[in-house]
This record gives C-alpha cells, sequence and structure tokens, in this order.
C-alpha cells in the first residue's frame, strides 16, 4: 500500500511539472519591448493618460494643488516652460509629482511633446 501512494504521488507531482514545463512567456509581451517611442507624441493619446494617471488626484478640485488644476489641453499648457518640475531637476524647489518621479519613459514623452511645441493632438 505504501508503494502505491509513493507511485501515485510521484505521478502526481510529475503530473503538475508536465502543466508548467513548456510554458513560455514572452518578455516582449509581458514587459513590453522596453522602447520609448517619442517621435509622434500625442496630447490625447500620451500626454492626457499621464497626466490622469499622475496629477489630476492633486491638480482638480478637492486636491491639495486645486488651484493649479490641470483638468484641460489649456490648463496643462500653462506649465509646459518649466520641465525641471517633472524631469526632477536639482535644485527645483517644487518636485511633480510629490510621490516620487515619474517613469523615465513618461518624462521623455513629456519633455518631446513640449519640445515639439506641445500641440493638441
Amino acid at each position: 500500500m505504501r508503494h502505491f501512494f509513493f507511485a501515485a504521488l510521484t505521478l502526481l507531482f510529475i503530473a503538475s511539472l508536465s502543466q508548467t514545463a513548456c510554458y513560455y512567456d514572452n518578455e516582449k509581451d509581458l514587459y513590453g519591448d522596453g522602447s520609448c517611442d517619442t517621435t509622434a507624441v500625442s496630447y490625447s493619446a500620451d500626454i492626457r493618460p499621464i497626466i490622469d494617471a499622475n496629477c489630476v488626484s492633486c491638480h482638480a478640485p478637492g486636491g491639495e494643488q486645486e488651484t493649479s488644476p490641470l483638468l484641460t489641453y489649456a490648463d496643462v499648457t500653462k506649465y509646459t516652460g518649466d520641465l525641471n518640475i517633472v524631469e526632477r531637476t536639482a535644485g527645483t524647489s517644487t518636485l511633480m509629482p510629490p510621490a516620487g518621479k515619474m517613469s523615465d519613459c513618461n518624462v521623455s514623452l513629456i519633455a518631446a511633446w513640449v519640445n515639439q511645441g506641445a500641440p493638441n493632438n
């Protein structure tokens, strides 16, 4: 009986390994390709989602920075002259967002958009 138990346990173990042993993750599918395309940055497709995810919680009515709203394109373009804030350049008195630096890609997208003239596209 003990032999049967160990044989069954061994088969169960081998069967469970076979379910995962041939699974191949595609790193690019899981994590993206690591590139950050800044050639044709769009306000609506690239910049607005970054602002919504990182800024609007404070820069909206009821937020800590409600006097500096970032709800519309016109609101956002008022602040495009000082990229040091989001780049978190040393010596800058105000760093945004205060919780920590955004991803390098997000900062690069914002800088590229500003350098492309901050189009409303």
